[in-house]
């Protein structure tokens, strides 16, 4: 078997760009048609653009300057993953793809012959539908989609419309991020649990490849069959961790030897590219994803040495697809867009609140434990120990009945106070009456309960005015099945009262609360999902975008996850991402500074191959282009969007206490919120572009 390194093929990756250049951002006039290209769309995930320099990604820090950066791009909010893998693959928001990942809920419908979603995981295994799904999963991303009709994306996506005209295209990569680019699946395939279509498989196992372990489980049993030495190619390694005094392992952020977990498997997706379906197939459109360096910034946060390592891993990658092309005579009529879903913060409360410390380097590692050892308090060099909010298990404690579809937990972000005290107290369930399994440990505050409760799995039938969360990281989705306005009204005020939270949008069907945004004013409302998918509520969780941890800005709160690096928030660490176009179609060394976003990507690469995408929300970048559809200037607006009226009376609870009995008295009551726009027009149209959003608490 083959298992090689190297080798990733068309890279698209969209970030927002604007005209600094003496046009003031005004396309050049047409000229004549370039001839047949081909286009890469690379995607870095979580790629901040504050790290793209010379020494980490020279390969790519080159590809910016001989091309088109755009310093004012933008991720979908909320920005994970999948949300901004519909953007891609739509060039639409919400409001009109209908998808609402990372993780959503699918309630149930009552009378409906399948109440809710049946089928299997990429492994194989049984999916729980009844609790929130998470959907980085070609498999779930299936059943979804089978669900609701072939209707998953209630818009034509960018692969459709190419192979519709007759493209041939490629999605490798990421699970789920990769898969939802051709949910129709009409072109070629490969993530880290399959190949498709079957011939391909067929193909690569007859040229002598391995193939992704799970690859069985994607065709009838017997059909695909792996030989002994296949082995799994797209495995990849448990971040290092050390416990802290209370036992609970903690990422070991100052470790500086694993560099990327997903190393060899992103080498091994890229080699199939490089090495078989580029010179094989010539596919016209190409999406590669890869899950770096997001993978690392979750584990050991951005900023950290492996953190640098995934940056220059990646770009490793990057100048394999350069080779490759180049190597098959397609360098020079191949467009790369390099392009990442959203950047990356790193997850810390307040430090006044809970200051950062030090943690004394490791010598030896065991079983993937090092002998770290977290340490006193360094403001300046120091790691996080704090920012992990469990929202079920504070509303439970306040006495709404929510469930958030997890067990029993424990966090090493939990927050460790400026004393040296732990914010939750780590208990061990020695029935297993609370966890369901003896032994198990866990943080919870309703642990101390009259009637205890440590877990939060949605039960089968839920109690009036129950409460769903889909727990995201940087952002949570509240759903109020009952849809019962007192319910929705007191939920908000909880929120609003907890300074963990930031900035709250509600559906329009509640009218208008105090303090709060309507979740169509970000895009977020949508009509065929409302009561099928669509939360009733998003928060943002707070955030700082100034505070520094591992040298890099911005901080922010994140679910109950263990993470040191997040994103999802409404922060503009979050929300402004990285976008690179380099190739024959485009302008050659400017940066452009008018808004971009990443629901541009789909309709500017359509236009590269002569297509229209007209359901999609976002515009061409004509402004980039050699030859473009429009020569008109924009005029960009920038402003901020405020609530009709304040919350008012709020009493503000620390962090410090999930009790909520510690007051925050250097406030007065008041919550409002500051959402930061711009407003490009073009052509008679006008596309808003969202730069973050504020909680304000005074």
């Amino acid at each position: 078997m083959r298992h090689f390194s190297s080798g990733l093929a068309l890279c698209f990756v969209l970030a927002s760009v604007s005209a600094c250049n003496s046009d003031n951002g005004s396309p050049p006039a047409p000229v004549a048609a370039a001839p047949t290209q081909r286009t890469i769309i690379m995607v870095w995930d979580g790629l901040r653009p504050d790290s793209v320099n010379p020494i980490d990604t020279p390969n790519l820090y080159a590809l910016r300057q001989q091309g088109v950066g755009f310093s004012d791009h933008h991720s979908t909010y909320p920005t994970f993953t999948m949300m901004n893998g519909s953007s891609f693959a739509t060039g639409s928001f919400p409001k009109t793809s209908g998808f609402y990942g990372n993780t959503f809920w699918t309630p149930p419908q009552a009378g409906a012959a399948q109440p809710i979603p049946v089928g299997k995981s990429a492994a194989g295994a049984n999916q729980d539908y009844v609790d929130p799904v998470f959907t980085e999963d070609y498999a779930v991303l299936t059943t979804l989609n089978d669900y609701y009709g072939g209707q998953l994306l209630l818009v034509k996506s960018l692969f459709k419309t190419a192979q519709d005209a007759g493209l041939k295209t490629l999605a490798l990569g990421k699970s789920g991020a990769a898969y939802i680019q051709d949910l129709g699946r009409g072109g070629f395939f490969v993530d880290e649990n399959a190949v498709l279509p079957q011939s391909l498989a067929t193909e690569l196992l007859t040229a002598g490849f391995a193939l992704p372990s799970n690859t069985t489980f994607a065709y009838p049993s017997g059909t695909i069959t792996l030989a002994a030495t296949n082995g799994n190619p797209t495995a990849r390694a448990g971040a290092l961790t050390f416990p802290l005094p209370n036992g609970v392992q903690a990422k070991d952020a100052t470790d500086t030897t694993q560099g990327p977990p997903e190393d060899a498997s992103n080498k091994y997706m890229l080699g199939l590219f490089t090495q078989y379906i580029l010179p094989k197939k010539l596919p016209d459109l190409t999406l590669i994803w890869f899950r770096t360096p997001d993978n690392t910034e979750h584990a050991y946060g951005p900023g950290s040495a492996n953190y640098r390592k995934a940056l220059a891993s990646q770009d490793a990658r990057l100048g394999e697809v350069q080779a490759a092309l180049k190597s098959n005579g397609l360098d020079t009529t191949t467009n790369i867009i390099i392009v990442s879903d959203h950047a990356h913060s790193n997850v810390s409360g307040p430090t006044r609140l809970f200051p950062l410390r030090a943690i004394t380097s490791s010598t030896t590692v065991t079983g993937g434990i090092t002998n770290a050892a977290l340490a006193d308090i360094d403001p300046v060099n120091g790691y996080s120990v704090s920012g992990d909010v469990r929202s079920a298990d504070l509303l439970t404690y306040a006495g709404f009945n929510a469930y958030d579809g997890s067990g029993c937990a424990t966090s090493a972000q939990a927050g460790i106070k400026a004393d040296g005290s732990a914010v939750y107290a780590v208990g061990t369930d020695t029935s297993g009456t609370l966890c369901g399994t003896a032994g198990r440990r866990y943080q919870a505050i309703s642990a101390s309960l009259a009637t205890p409760v440590a877990r939060f799995q949605v039960p089968a039938t839920l109690p009036g005015n129950g409460i769903v969360i889909a727990a995201n990281g940087g952002s949570d989705y509240f759903y109020a099945p009952d849809h019962d306005a007192t319910t929705v009204a007191n939920l908000v005020r909880f929120l609003q009262s907890r300074e963990e939270y930031g900035a709250i949008f509600v559906d329009s069907r509640y009218g208008a609360i105090p303090g709060t945004l309507t979740m169509s004013s970000v895009n977020l409302e949508n009509a065929t999902r409302q009561n099928k998918g669509q939360p009733d509520i998003v928060a943002s969780f707070n955030w700082d975008s100034q505070q520094l941890v591992n040298g890099l800005p911005g901080i922010e709160f994140e679910s109950f996850q263990g993470n040191r690096g997040m994103h999802g928030s409404f922060s503009p660490i979050d929300v402004h991402n990285t976008l690179i176009a380099f190739g024959p179609a485009f302008r050659s060394g400017i940066t452009i500074a008018n808004p971009t976003g990443n629901v541009d990507v789909a309709p500017t690469v359509a236009q590269l191959f002569g297509l229209t995408m007209s359901a999609a929300d976002g515009r061409v970048l004509n402004e980039a282009l050699v030859k473009p559809a429009s020569s008109s200037t924009p005029s960009i607006r920038a402003s901020v969007v405020n609530p009709s009226a304040p919350a008012a009376g709020i009493v503000f609870k620390s962090p410090v206490d999930p009790t909520g009995a510690t007051v925050d008295t250097a406030l007065t009551g008041t919550y409002s919120i500051n959402l930061a726009v711009k407003d490009l027009t073009v052509d008679n149209k006008t596309y808003r572009y969202f730069d973050f959003a504020q909680a304000v608490r005074n």
